[in-house]
């Protein structure tokens, strides 16, 4: 059987074939059929040659890539759409990127695995001029494989750890500091973080600026509760009712996001706790929701228009010819705390004694 685009070189200093064989001790047949999806091979034998190809810096060659002229179509991963400020920032992108000529494709799924990429890989490889990924965990073989085989990639919105590639996100480090010196100013000392995974960067540099508020106030960031989920309304409300129904709750919650900053504030009123009289609340993202009359969340903003519009940017100069692997760029971009009615002073004595 002919391998086609996957030839025995690797077209890039990367793997060959034979590399990944030798490393299975399989035939070069074997793993040519596994990458091009042939009926005939198991599905585990099938993500034993990912994975190896994946060890090995297996690459497919330029040759393999835009076989479809004119196409002009650039791929944006996202993870799902129950986020406002997903949909928000696909819109930014969209526009960003048909003005200068180029149509969107969106790829719905989390990436967290290199399976994914072998079912898209004909899309990747025949008509996409590169790729914006708005969803990526901390350790996402996905980012790292497409960086190696020269697709042009931005991240925005998440970061990775050790690959060299072009990111877009906001200071989230000092996002999760300026929540918690905001519920400090104003008397809390019993807090809860419900965040997202724990596994992405956005969480993880969160929960470090918060932290660190904790322990520049002399409070013991151990004291805090912390917990981890996804970034779901159902799981604020679930997290949320644990920590308001015990003898000492909370009097202050942070949340991973606005979403789940909406479950927290059903579950407050489920348990009958005021806010913010009895329960402050503070989420991220500012979404169009959280500025509502009717909800009114103080929350920390991203400006999400321009996180799409510098994730576009940068694509667009990656994509120029002989970029692929230039060195890559870091864009920090500044957040803003805006405080809206869930938050304010906290009223129980209990949460204004020293720790």
């Amino acid at each position: 059987m002919s391998a086609g685009p996957l030839r025995e070189a690797s077209g890039g200093g990367g793997g060959t074939l034979r590399d990944i064989a030798a490393h299975l001790e399989v035939s070069v047949s074997t793993v040519s059929r596994a990458l091009s999806g042939h009926p005939a091979i198991s599905a585990r034998t099938r993500e034993s040659v990912i994975a190896a190809a994946t060890q090995v810096g297996y690459r497919f060659p330029p040759q393999g890539r835009g076989r479809v002229a004119g196409t002009r179509m650039v791929g944006v991963v996202v993870g799902a759409l129950h986020n406002t400020f997903m949909t928000l920032l696909l819109q930014h992108l969209h526009d960003a990127l048909r003005s200068a000529g180029y149509q969107v494709v969106l790829l719905i799924d989390p990436m967290t695995e290199a399976e994914p990429l072998l079912a898209f890989r004909p899309l990747i490889e025949s008509y996409l001029d590169g790729l914006i990924f708005a969803t990526a965990t901390l350790d996402s073989p996905v980012v790292g494989e497409v960086r190696r085989r020269g697709i042009p990639t931005v991240l925005v919105v998440r970061s990775v750890d050790d690959v060299d590639v072009d990111t877009v996100e906001v200071d989230n480090f000092r996002a999760g500091e300026e929540a918690v010196r905001h519920l400090l100013t104003l008397g809390h000392r019993r807090l809860g973080f419900i965040m997202g995974p724990q596994n992405t960067s956005t969480s993880r540099s969160r929960v470090a600026g918060a932290m660190r508020a904790m322990q520049q106030a002399g409070l013991d960031p151990e004291a805090a509760q912390l917990v981890w989920g996804e970034y779901t309304a159902e799981m604020g409300y679930s997290k949320a009712m644990t920590m308001l129904t015990v003898a000492q709750p909370v009097t202050a919650i942070v949340a991973g996001n606005d979403t789940i900053a909406l479950g927290v504030l059903e579950a407050a009123r489920r348990c009958g706790r005021q806010v913010p009289d009895e329960l402050s609340v503070i989420g991220f993202d500012d979404m169009p929701l959280a500025g509502s009359p009717i909800v009114g969340l103080t929350s920390i903003r991203q400006p999400v228009e321009a996180m799409a519009r510098t994730a576009a940017r940068r694509l667009l100069e990656r994509m120029r010819p002989g970029q692929a692997f230039s060195p890559p760029s870091h864009d920090v971009l500044p957040i803003e705390l805006i405080r809206r009615g869930t938050t304010g002073p906290a009223m129980n004595s209990l949460a204004r004694e020293a720790p």
